[in-house]
């Protein structure tokens, strides 16, 4: 750590020396807003400075009482400026170039013209685009999915060509589960799957899914990032936001989200609970080939999970002077999971005859209770803008799990025969600590280039204590199994430098780096004294190459390295599920999977119509599958192994299209080949298949106050290393009605309308057929309500801006 440290202190020096005849001024650009047919001015028009490249909004105002506005300290760059009103069609300036030459732009007048169909409301009826294709990342617009109100971030990202969503609300990412998730470019303590679930799709802004991130950012997630950019208030004053969402079958929800602003300082609190039930019917049906008989056995499941949350988030921004960004954000609660699993196994042999039925309640819960803390400093160093930055995150989190499960003996009609049945109790009560620290340094070489460095220290300990108990009805009571009961210790150390060259020349924006990072990894028993250790430092290089063909198209070329750790319960060496046909566990001897990404990028933007189409080819190095064998006892046994690999080569293209002022399609497909081996105990099995999705979202405006959104989703069968997951399909359905000047908004929704949302999973070892058939809960019905709050006083008729709640 100290050699990293002194590594960055010399890169900064030497950095600094370097520009010591360099220096940047800054622009200021101004205009005034008026009526276009009576030559008015418009007073508190929404004005947004963004950037070409990647559609990053850079900087906003709303012009005073005379319709003038002046954006001021904007650095040099190419832009994209839009001025949105009530009432009026929104006014775009394409194109503005910030030059060495002129450091004031004057864009004259800016005349808007009348929407007529919303005169006779004060409410927006201007759309955002569902999803941006910036140079680097796709920008999803929470707003403008109406099936997300109410919901989670899960159901935000449903619109990305990039994302797939099984029927339990995990999300892939380009086929991936391995990728990290930040909430406002920082870290979270809880998992991926977690954060995802358990935030409120309500207080989001955007969400950016960044597939290639730069050799800024931490390597882990294999798949890319994605990050959770939440709402917050720009204009003085006081704002915020009620939500309250109800569903069919015990579905709760509700938010609380406040920002009050001031000129130096800015306050958000917030606070989201969410009580939410999901039922299916799963049901597996087993061939097991043996040498003298063939068994089948029918496993028949009802399933009820209910996920409850609740959080509290406070954040605090202080900017003392221009150049001083003093940040620091809290975030506690739990996310809580009731599971109960309630199966009939039957099962025969042939030749034989004989049968057996058995009844297998299962019940879990799983409850993590957790805060993190995130301090942040930014300066501004001097006239050319380097900055310097460091950011300090430290979360804890108390884990608690817990398994209970029996095992009666039936007759055929499953009644209960048996007195004393087996039973099993699995718990694991464990904690953590999560300690990261980044400092980060950005060196203005020229006008066209900048040198990024940084080092990065992350320490993540946990302590984990596992009881594995049997009943044992000789002494009425619960006996630990001594194999599978003890208590383990999980550190893991990763130490971190980068160094990246952004430069622009020859009409090419270009990005050069590369990441080293160290892993000092060990899992040790208390129990036996075990170890099992890790250590190796990786390389991660970063190309990024984009360029303008003109003012409406772009091209990208992008390669990166990734790295997906295991986590401590993928090396579990002690079992956390057993019943009469299954076993599983994890492997303290994996180790982290790497994966190499190329992608080749164009975008299309012009007026009221977008298309964008990604090329992309990924392989995994020392991929974490889990295989499935039948052991002695005639169960199936699942661990956790690296012993295999993959490649998938794919394209999505994505379109979006306004018919007119109404009505608006965005339409995406994604098709990709997948190539998938591993080695299972001495014989290698592989499976390759063709595989796409398509995507359709419909949104209508009704009138001014009401619109409707359809969304329809399909997935053809996916291929996996022991088997296939069946094609499935599904369309949602939204309607959303403002009252109250758009202050008040009533949205229902119906999910799974056709009650397609079932598949099926096929898997097939040398002496075994599994079928699972997955039906779930539909269809769904939600409804939501929400109320903005505001102190904020206007002149003229109430408009919503992009930086309102």
């Amino acid at each position: 750590m100290k050699t990293l440290f002194k590594l960055f202190v010399l890169v900064s020096i030497s950095l600094t020396s370097l520009k010591a005849f360099t220096s940047e001024a800054k622009w200021t650009i101004s205009g005034t807003v008026e009526e276009q047919q009576t030559k008015k001015t418009v007073a508190y028009a929404t004005v947004a400075l963004y950037s070409k490249k990647d559609a990053t909004l850079i900087t906003g105002v709303i012009t005073n009482d005379e319709g003038i506005f002046l954006l001021d300290k904007v650095s040099e760059g190419d832009y994209y400026l839009t001025v949105s009103f009530m009432g009026y069609k929104d006014y775009t300036v394409e194109t503005i170039v910030l030059k060495a030459n002129e450091r004031h732009i004057d864009l004259g007048t800016i005349l808007l013209e009348h929407n007529l169909e919303a005169l006779d409301e004060v409410v927006v009826t201007s759309k955002t685009k569902a999803i941006k294709h910036a140079v680097d990342k796709q920008v999803l617009s929470v707003s403008s999915n109406l099936l997300a109100t109410g919901g989670t971030a899960v159901d935000a990202l449903r619109l990305s060509p990039s994302i797939q969503i099984d029927s339990d609300n995990n999300v892939k990412l380009r086929g991936s589960t391995n990728f990290i998730i930040l909430i406002n470019g920082k870290p979270t303590t809880l998992s991926a799957q977690d954060v995802l679930k358990q935030t409120s799709a309500n207080t989001i802004k955007n969400i950016e899914v960044i597939t290639n991130p730069s050799v800024k950012y931490n390597a882990e997630g294999g798949a890319g990032i994605i990050n959770i950019i939440l709402k917050k208030g720009v204009v003085s004053g006081f704002n915020g936001i009620v939500n309250a969402s109800v569903g069919t079958k015990d579905k709760y929800a509700g938010d609380v989200n406040i920002n009050l602003n001031k000129e130096k300082v800015s306050y958000s609190f917030g606070t989201e609970w969410r009580d939410y039930s999901k039922t299916a019917n799963n049901n597996y049906y087993r061939t097991l080939y043996n040498e003298d008989n063939t068994h089948f056995a029918t496993m028949l499941q009802d399933r009820k999970f209910t996920e409850s949350n609740l959080g509290f988030r406070f954040g605090l921004d202080y900017n003392p002077n221009e150049k001083t960004n003093l940040s620091y954000s809290f975030h506690t609660g739990y996310n809580k999971i009731d599971g109960q699993v309630l199966t009939n196994n039957s099962g025969y042999t042939v030749p034989e005859s004989s049968e057996e039925h058995k009844y297998n309640p299962f019940y879990t819960t799983i409850k993590p209770t957790f805060f993190t803390n995130n301090l942040g400093l930014t300066r501004t160093l001097n006239e050319s803008n380097d900055i310097l930055s460091f950011n300090l995150y430290y979360s804890y989190i108390d884990y608690d799990f817990n398994n209970s499960q029996a095992s009666y003996l039936t007759d055929e009609n499953q009644i209960i025969i048996d007195p004393e049945p087996y039973r099993l109790d699995i718990s694991n009560r464990n904690n953590s600590n999560d300690v990261r620290f980044d400092a980060d340094y950005t060196n203005v070489v020229s006008e066209q280039s900048n040198l990024e460095t940084g080092v990065s220290y992350h320490q993540y300990n946990r302590f984990l204590n596992f009881t594995y108990s049997e009943y044992d009805y000789d002494q009425n009571d619960w006996v630990n199994h001594p194999d599978y009961t003890g208590k383990y210790k999980f550190n893991e150390g990763v130490y971190a430098a980068y160094l990246n060259l952004n430069s622009s020349f020859w009409g090419l924006s270009t990005s050069f780096g590369l990441r080293m990072e160290y892993t000092d990894r060990v899992l040790r028993s208390k129990n036996t004294d075990d170890e099992y250790k890790y250590h190796k430092a990786n390389f991660f290089p970063g190309v990024f190459l984009s360029k303008n063909l003109n003012d409406n198209a772009n091209v990208k070329f992008a390669l990166t390295n990734r790295i997906n750790r295991p986590d401590e319960y993928y090396m579990n060496p002690y079992p956390e599920f057993q019943d009469d046909y299954f076993y599983s566990e994890g492997n303290p001897y994996l180790i982290p999977e790497i994966i190499r990404n190329y992608e080749f990028g164009y975008s299309y933007s012009k007026n009221q119509t977008s298309f964008a189409a990604n090329l992309y080819y990924r392989t995994t190095k020392n991929k974490i599958e889990q295989k499935l064998t039948v052991e002695d006892d005639d169960k199936i046994h699942t661990i956790f192994h690296n012993d295999s690999g993959d490649k998938s080569i794919g394209t999505e293209l994505m379109y979006n299209f306004n018919f007119n002022d109404w009505w608006s399609v965005n339409a995406n497909t994604s098709l990709f080949y997948y190539d998938i081996w591993a080695n299972i105990d001495g014989t290698k099995s592989s499976n390759n298949d063709f595989s796409w999705t398509s995507q359709v979202v419909n949104s209508v405006n009704l009138n001014n106050t009401s619109s409707l959104q359809v969304i329809s989703y399909y997935a053809s069968k996916t291929a996996r290393s022991q088997g296939e997951l069946s094609n499935y399909f599904f369309m949602d359905i939204a309607l959303k009605k403002q009252f109250l000047d758009g202050k008040l908004s009533v949205n229902l929704q119906l999910k799974d309308v056709l009650q397609s949302l079932n598949y099926e999973l096929y898997t097939n070892t040398a002496n075994m057929n599994l079928v699972g058939d997955f039906n779930n809960e539909s269809p769904i019905l939600l409804l939501n309500v929400s109320y903005k709050l505001s102190n904020y006083k206007k002149k003229t008729k109430d408009v919503e801006t992009e930086f309102d709640m």
